[in-house]
């Protein structure tokens, strides 16, 4: 006859571990989604939606000309004119804000904030 006590015992710690692991692995999988995912902004006539983006460190930023000729112009980073249907993208790996305008049209400027 095989003695429970030892086996149910062996159970309890695996079970502790698999459930430390559980709580664990969203958080980690979760973080490291968003900074690997991609936020998109639209320009439209004169302005950008939304104006103001969040992404986690490592996290990238699309923009996409909807209507007209734009581009975007930050700290760091410039695009070439984007017309209706073309896009730009920046990954962001510094943490901070960072604004932005379109050149072409006054006032339509935007900010990504990275966490």
């Amino acid at each position: 006859m095989i003695p429970l006590v030892p086996i149910l015992e062996q159970m309890r710690k695996l079970l502790l571990i698999f459930a430390t692991l559980a709580l664990l692995l969203p958080t980690a999988a979760g973080s490291a989604a968003s900074e690997r995912s991609t936020t998109r902004v639209s320009a439209f006539s004169n302005f950008f939606t939304p104006k103001s983006v969040t992404v986690g460190q490592g996290g990238k930023v699309t923009w996409t000309a909807r209507r007209g000729v734009h581009n975007v112009v930050g700290s760091g980073f410039k695009s070439p004119f984007l017309s209706k249907g073309k896009s730009f993208s920046k990954k962001f790996n510094r943490r901070g804000t960072f604004r932005y305008v379109c050149t072409i049209h006054s006032g339509m400027k935007g900010k990504v904030v990275v966490r």
